[in-house]
């Protein structure tokens, strides 16, 4: 696995939903973990259609590249999905001294990140096909965990 996609999916294990009041250590860190959890889970609609707006300010597709970005769209929203599933039926939460079932819940989180990831690349290969250079690289930015923080033009 390459380092952004561990560090991504370092990132997304901190997520785990807590409106459901998952097995994490991360929600044992009180109200604030608890509230990030609730977020990630009640804005995940918001937070896909912000990425994708991002992403085609970034990319700026030509009309020639309409029909190849909406394919890429749709299957992006589509790769979210499992993380959807995960938040929709989300484990028990766990004793903060069960460590088993706090590595079960981590594992759900893990193998939905994985799913989505998955689904995500193929749409982005296919997409990217159809890119220049340039688009190229502003799409591997706008991609990137640390690309979006630290790349903004």
């Amino acid at each position: 696995m390459k380092k952004p996609a561990i560090a991504a999916l370092l990132m997304s294990i901190a997520a785990l939903p807590a409106a459901a009041q998952p097995a994490s250590p991360v929600a044992a860190s009180g109200e604030r973990g608890r509230a990030h959890f609730e977020r990630m889970c009640g804005d995940a609609d918001a937070r896909i259609a912000s990425r994708l707006a991002y992403i085609e300010a970034k990319v700026h597709p030509t009309p020639a590249q309409r029909a190849a970005w909406e394919a890429f769209a749709r299957e992006s929203r589509a790769a979210g999905e499992p993380m959807k599933r995960l938040c929709e039926n989300p484990p028990a939460r766990a004793a903060r001294d069960d460590a088993a079932a706090n590595l079960a819940a981590r594992e759900r989180f893990a193998t939905a990140m994985a799913a989505s990831l998955t689904a995500l690349r193929p749409a982005v290969e296919r997409f990217q096909a159809v890119l220049d250079d340039g688009q190229k690289a502003e799409l591997a930015r706008a991609l990137s965990p640390r690309g979006r923080s630290r790349h903004h033009r």
